[in-house]
């Protein structure tokens, strides 16, 4: 008798399996929630593991990756069971250490043989690879720049930051970057000098200035031995591969010659796996040009940005469906980034330009109940005094309004977790 955990959360499947397996003679434990399948495993420590590959919270590949890259569990058998039986997958299952593969639906008269066969043989090993950081259970996110672009020059130095937009999100061994401006440039240095991230992911928003100009001076594209994942959209007069191509052309002399392996992402509105387990869905924002919001999520958490969008609010009319569609895409997100480039009475007298009112950014997120908001794309004009203004009048707002909401204002070095 062996003592076999299965996760799936199709109720169906998962009662065939476990009858399946129990009329065996085997210790059987059916696991609906894939969130909690980890612990379990890891707490119970069975002779063999059955995932299923698709499944909200984690799927069913993260966790065979999981469970064979960590030492207490490595020598679990695990079975991958799916309808979802393409080649690629079956070679990703094969990748992250499965010992076996099996379609659904079951051949049910051969189904407990295959197991059988399976806990008498040795364990697949897992993959070998290079030693890499303890893997993060949660998204790390960093700002690293958080202003916009404008006319003011000689701005004094900010509590918030001057530099133009850039996030950095972390999860496990993968490190995502969002948008290229002039955050982006310590953002590299840092990471050269840490020697950490040799693959890092760069997805673009648009190619306006203020989300763009750091890409050039990204150190780590001048260094040996990197490899810059680059995402973004075409606009019509100009390709991604253009615009980045013209990026490194007037990058300053002294920087040298590109050593980075460049590999260019054409995106559309549509969703993406990019590392096993984290998807990034990318959609169309409101604000002038070709310009890109980006979803990103991972056993359940889900982070949201959005730095250059128009949110209409109440003077939205029939014929203006984003905000709808803003609510749908960032709901129940556990962090929100998005424009809020403006006082109110700003936002009245400069409507139609593709940016947000703190306002209407704070109301659309009570309606699309995320749990943080992190208003986003400060004007240059403003002073910390009125940064300081927005975010206390955010926070009054949300608390008489009784929403289940955390309002922050974002600044460099601002670090968050979810």
């Amino acid at each position: 008798m062996a003592r076999i955990i299965v996760v799936d959360d199709d109720p169906l499947a998962g009662e065939l399996t476990l009858t399946l397996l129990q009329d065996a003679g085997h210790e059987v434990t059916l696991i609906g929630d894939s969130t909690a399948a980890l612990d379990a495993i890891n707490s119970r420590l069975p002779d063999l593991v059955i995932l299923d590959i698709l499944m909200p919270g984690i799927d069913g590949l993260t966790l065979c990756h999981r469970i064979k890259h960590a030492p207490a569990t490595q020598a679990v058998r695990v079975v991958m069971v799916s309808g979802k039986s393409f080649a690629a997958d079956r070679k990703r299952a094969t990748d992250y250490g499965a010992d076996a593969f099996i379609e659904k639906p079951y051949d049910v008269d051969g189904f407990s043989q295959k197991i059988a066969g399976l806990l008498g043989a040795a364990p697949a090993a897992a993959p070998q690879a290079a030693p890499a950081a303890a893997p993060l259970d949660k998204f790390r996110l960093t700002v690293w720049g958080c202003r916009s672009l404008s006319a003011v020059q000689g701005a004094p130095p900010s509590r918030y930051g001057r530099r133009t937009s850039c996030v950095a999100l972390e999860k496990d061994e993968l490190l995502l970057v969002l948008d290229a401006g002039s955050g982006l440039v310590p953002l590299g240095r840092s990471l050269v000098e840490s020697g950490r991230w040799r693959e890092p992911w760069l997805l673009i928003t648009h190619f306006h200035q203020d989300h763009f100009e750091g890409l050039g001076r990204f150190a780590p594209a001048y260094a040996d031995g990197y490899k810059l994942n680059i995402g973004g959209a075409n606009d019509p007069d100009q390709s991604l591969q253009e615009r980045v191509q013209r990026a490194f052309e007037i990058a300053p002399p002294e920087l040298g010659s590109v050593q980075a392996e460049l590999e260019l992402y054409e995106m559309m509105e549509q969703t993406y796996e990019i590392a096993p387990g984290l998807q990034v869905s990318s959609f169309f924002a409101n604000h002038p040009g070709t310009t890109l919001g980006f979803i990103v999520e991972s056993e359940g958490r889900k982070v949201v940005y959005c730095p250059d969008s128009e949110i209409y609010g109440e003077q939205g009319t029939a014929m203006q469906d984003y905000d709808e569609r803003l609510v749908r895409l960032a709901g129940g997100a556990d962090i929100f980034i998005h424009d809020a480039r403006y006082l109110d009475p700003d936002y009245q007298l400069r409507k139609n330009n593709g940016h947000s009112s703190w306002l209407n950014t704070v109301e659309l997120a009570a309606r699309a109940e995320v749990k943080r908001l992190v208003l986003f794309h400060h004007d240059d004009a403003y002073g910390d005094d009125v940064l300081d203004r927005i975010e206390t009048e955010a926070r009054a707002h949300v608390a008489g309004k009784g929403y289940a909401l955390e309002a922050t204002m974002a600044r460099e070095g601002l670090t968050l977790a979810c």
